[in-house]
């Protein structure tokens, strides 16, 4: 395992979670392989980058006040260079707008990246909520 791989896809993550940040789907979808694939916290499955843009497109449209919020943070990367492969493990906290409020969950996540040309996309995420609040 090396640092500057680990370094990588923490800066990737911040990549992505900035694009979240936004509220920009397109940008978050850079961060997914074509055959990407999350398990969301309320057990939707998305496939691949443009699937997944759609649905932060959706969610972004539905919250017109700006509490859609999602940010993933790493505790844990762990690196398997010979295959281009990491498995990154850490926690969550994400806002989402219901039709009486925001709702303020958190949990934890665990996800695979590949090594491209492009640098360390991502494979697959699972969300897991542990907690939530009104």
């Amino acid at each position: 395992m090396t640092i500057d791989s680990r370094q990588a896809i923490r800066a990737a993550r911040a990549g992505m979670n900035d694009a979240i940040a936004r509220r920009d789907p397109d940008a978050i979808a850079a961060f997914f392989l074509p055959s990407y694939h999350v398990v969301t916290a309320r057990n939707l499955h998305r496939h691949g980058p443009a699937d997944s843009a759609k649905s932060w497109a959706e969610m972004f449209a539905r919250d017109k006040d700006g509490w859609t919020k999602h940010d993933p943070e790493p505790d844990e990367i762990h690196v398997f260079e010979e295959w281009g492969m990491a498995a990154e493990h850490g926690r969550w906290t994400g806002t989402v707008m219901a039709n009486d409020g925001p709702i303020h969950v958190s949990g934890v996540y665990a996800a695979k990246w590949q090594f491209t040309e492009q640098g360390w996309l991502l494979q697959a995420e699972i969300y897991t909520p542990l907690e939530i609040a009104r």
